[in-house]
């Protein structure tokens, strides 16, 4: 039986010349797989755009458990973004913002809270001046921990205090490991993470700390979430905020 779906495009990859695997962040079942039979005609061929990551969608499905990728149809644009696709800085976050998603939510189940965080953090990103979206990566990112259950707590950080990757805590000794973040650092990440995106330029940071930072959450979440993955798109990000 069809029913009417909800959730955000993570990654769409084209699989022939008539079909394309889409991974969708749902409302009721967290990330699941579709195939999506693509357009040919002129006509309607502008609705196989709405499968651009990040997109919010409205669409039918059926859930048939066996199978390993799902069907839809139908598929509505819930949200049209007015700037992103447009903006080269924006377009750029969106890239890593679509990788990141796709490593960290793989294997996530229904999470209404972390999906509507998401969908306000896209409107957030798309109405808001390019100059005021240096750091929204990095806070999203911690958000996404925040909301996956693996992020620290930034309410046990003092200063001079260094975030142990490993053990998700702050410590005031160098541990016998790699892992552990330096105390300047760690405490730009705990003033990210006691902000709002109105707020978050309050935090002051580098080109060079914000592609560091990416770098540590990275390692970070490959830590703490099975088979993430290296991100090839922190160093578009570098090339674009340097």
């Amino acid at each position: 039986m069809w029913q009417s779906e909800r959730g955000i495009v993570l990654s769409s990859v084209r699989h022939n010349d008539s079909t394309c695997i889409v991974r969708v962040f749902t409302e009721s079942r967290g990330t699941v797989p579709f195939i999506f039979f693509l357009s040919r005609s002129a006509k309607t061929a502008s609705r196989n755009t709405v499968l651009q990551p990040l997109t919010q969608i409205e669409f039918q499905t059926r859930y048939i458990p066996s199978a390993s990728l799902q069907h839809m149809r139908e598929v509505r644009n819930m949200a049209p973004y007015g700037s992103i696709p447009f903006s080269p800085v924006k377009s750029t976050v969106a890239l890593y913002l679509s990788e990141m998603l796709s490593g960290a939510l793989s294997g996530e189940q229904s999470n209404p809270g972390l999906l509507r965080f998401m969908s306000e953090s896209f409107m957030w990103l798309d109405r808001a001046a390019e100059s005021v979206t240096g750091n929204f990566h990095i806070l999203f990112t911690l958000g996404v921990a925040r909301h996956t259950g693996i992020c620290p707590s930034f309410n046990d950080w003092e200063p001079g205090a260094m975030l142990d990757l490993r053990e998700s805590c702050f410590i005031t000794s160098r541990p016998p490991y790699p892992e552990y973040v330096d105390p300047v650092l760690s405490a730009k990440l705990a003033g990210l993470a006691g902000s709002s995106y109105d707020d978050m330029d309050s935090t002051p940071l580098t080109g060079a700390e914000r592609v560091r930072l990416l770098e540590i959450l990275g390692t970070y979440f490959r830590l703490h979430v099975p088979s993430f993955p290296n991100l090839k798109s922190i160093e578009v990000l570098q090339a674009v905020f340097s």
